[in-house]
C-alpha cells in the first residue's frame, strides 16, 4: 500500500513539472517551480504556495494547477511590505484580495527577490517603514506641494531620492499612474531611471537612485564651465530631449534644478529629472498644467499652446544660463521682452557660434524655432570645427599665442578653401594680412 502511494505521488509531481515545461517552452512562466515560496498562517494550519510569473501576472499556487491568487502587474496593484523590526529584514507582504487584506509569510532572501521583480511595475503602501530620510533638499509650490528628500534603505548605506506629492485637485491618482506610464516608457541612459513608486494616504512618493553628481544648477553656482564642458552638457541635454520627442512625449518642466548628474565630477554622466508636467503629443487637449512661466517655460504657455518646441525653449534658456551664469528672463516676471532677449545674447561674450545656437533656440514663434535634431546638427558642427582650426594653426607653423597679434601673415595659395571653412574661428583675429600685403577683416 505504502509502494503504491508513493508512486501516486511521483506520477503527480512528474506530471505538474511536465505541465509546467510546457508553459515554461511557451514563455508563460518565467521563474522555476520552486525557486519562490510563501505562507499563509490559518487558525489551524499554515498552507504554502509557490509563486508563478508571467510578463502580466504573478500567480501564487498549491501547484501550478491549482491557483489562488492572482497579482496584475500594474501601476494600480498595491502591495505593502512587512519587515522584521530586530533583523531590518523583509518578512512578507500583504496583498488586496476581494476587499481584504491577505498577509504571506517569505524568508529574507526570497522575498528582497520577489520585490526587486516587482520594483517600478506595482504600487507599495508605506514607504515609511523602508526608508530613513536623511536630508531634505528641496520644498516647493509648483502645480502640487513636492519634496525631494535623500533617503537610506533600510539598514544599508545605499542612498535614494525620493520625490513626495502631496494628493490635491491639481495631481491626482489619474496623474500618477500616468507619470509612472511616461517613467516606464523613457528608458534612457540619460534620464533618471524609476526604481519604486508608494500611494500612501495623503501622497504619492517616486523614489530613484540618487544622482551622487549634484544638480546642474549647483554646478553652474560653482564655477564658469569650459568650451568642452559646455558642449559635452549642451549635446547630452538635447539628445535626450530629442530621445523624448521621438517617443511622442514632450517634458514641459525643464531647468538647471531638475538636470542631475549620476556620478561626481563626471559631466557624461547628465539626467533629466521631473517629469510631473511630462505629456504624450495625444494628450495634449486633456492635459494642460495649471503653471506660471517661472524663467525657462516658453511665451507661448501662457496662450495654452504646447508643442514639442516648448522643451526647445526651455534648452536655450538652460544653455544662456550655463554661458553666462546669469538669467536671460527675470524668474517673477510674466512677460518676457524678445528684443532685450536678442540684445543680451548679441552683446555678451558668448562664443558666436553659441550666439548662432541660441537664437535658433529662442524664437518666439515656435514655428521658426528649431527642433532637436536641428540644434544637434549646430551642436556636432561646432564639435568639428575646434580640432579643425587648431590644425589649421599647425600646418602653417603658427604660435596659438599668435593670434593675439595684430597682424599675421598667411600664405592661402594652396589652401584658401581651408580658410573659408574656418572663418567664424578666425573671427579673432582682428586683421589678416594675404599676400601682397592684401588685407581682408573678419
Amino acid at each position: 500500500m505504502t509502494i503504491v502511494c508513493c508512486f501516486k505521488s511521483n506520477i503527480s509531481q512528474i506530471l505538474e513539472i511536465i505541465i509546467y515545461k510546457i508553459l515554461s517552452a511557451k514563455q508563460f512562466y518565467t521563474l522555476t517551480l520552486n525557486i519562490m515560496l510563501c505562507y499563509r498562517k490559518h487558525s489551524l494550519f499554515t498552507k504554502k504556495y509557490h509563486i508563478f510569473k508571467n510578463d502580466t501576472q504573478i500567480h501564487l499556487g498549491e501547484t501550478i494547477t491549482k491557483i489562488k491568487y492572482t497579482i496584475n502587474l500594474t501601476p494600480q496593484t498595491m502591495i505593502d511590505w512587512s519587515i522584521d523590526h530586530q533583523t531590518k529584514q523583509l518578512n512578507g507582504f500583504w496583498l488586496s484580495w476581494k476587499k481584504q487584506q491577505k498577509f504571506f509569510l517569505m524568508d529574507a532572501t526570497t522575498c528582497t527577490l520577489l520585490k526587486s521583480t516587482l520594483n517600478g511595475i506595482v504600487t507599495y503602501g508605506k514607504h515609511q517603514i523602508l526608508y530613513e530620510p536623511i536630508q531634505c533638499l528641496s520644498h516647493s509650490s509648483f502645480g502640487s506641494n513636492f519634496q525631494l528628500v535623500k533617503m537610506k534603505y533600510l539598514d544599508s548605506r545605499d542612498s535614494y531620492l525620493c520625490k513626495t506629492i502631496q494628493k490635491c485637485l491639481q495631481y491626482t491618482d489619474d496623474d500618477f499612474y500616468y507619470q509612472i506610464e511616461i517613467l516606464r516608457s523613457l528608458d534612457h541612459s540619460n534620464i533618471i531611471k524609476l526604481k519604486e513608486v508608494y500611494n500612501s494616504n495623503k501622497n504619492y512618493h517616486f523614489v530613484f537612485d540618487f544622482p551622487l553628481g549634484g544638480s546642474l544648477a549647483d554646478l553652474i553656482k560653482s564655477k564658469q564651465l569650459q568650451f568642452k564642458e559646455v558642449q559635452l552638457i549642451i549635446r547630452q541635454l538635447m539628445s535626450t530631449i530629442s530621445f523624448i520627442h521621438s517617443k511622442g512625449y514632450v517634458h514641459r518642466n525643464l531647468k538647471p534644478e531638475h538636470i542631475f548628474f549620476k556620478e561626481p565630477n563626471n559631466l557624461e554622466t547628465l539626467l533629466i529629472s521631473e517629469f510631473e508636467l511630462g505629456c504624450s503629443l495625444v494628450d495634449f487637449p486633456n492635459k494642460h498644467p495649471n503653471c506660471r512661466v517661472h524663467g525657462y517655460t516658453a511665451p507661448e504657455i501662457k496662450s495654452k499652446i504646447f508643442t514639442q518646441k516648448c522643451d526647445i525653449f526651455s534648452c536655450g534658456v538652460i544653455l544662456y544660463k550655463i554661458l553666462t551664469r546669469k538669467d536671460l528672463f527675470d524668474h517673477e516676471s510674466i512677460n518676457y521682452d524678445e528684443k532685450m532677449m536678442l540684445h543680451l545674447i548679441n552683446q555678451s561674450d558668448i562664443n558666436p557660434q553659441y550666439q548662432n545656437l541660441l537664437r535658433q533656440m529662442l524664437q518666439f514663434n515656435p514655428d521658426l524655432r528649431a527642433t532637436a535634431d536641428q540644434c544637434l546638427t549646430i551642436i556636432d558642427s561646432i564639435l568639428e570645427r575646434t580640432p579643425t582650426f587648431s590644425n589649421f594653426l599647425d600646418r602653417f607653423n603658427l604660435d596659438n599665442d599668435g593670434i593675439n597679434d595684430e597682424i599675421i601673415s598667411i600664405d592661402l595659395i594652396q589652401d584658401q578653401e581651408e580658410l573659408t571653412e574656418n572663418q567664424d574661428f578666425i573671427q579673432k583675429l582682428p586683421i589678416i594680412q594675404i599676400n601682397k600685403r592684401i588685407e581682408m577683416s573678419y
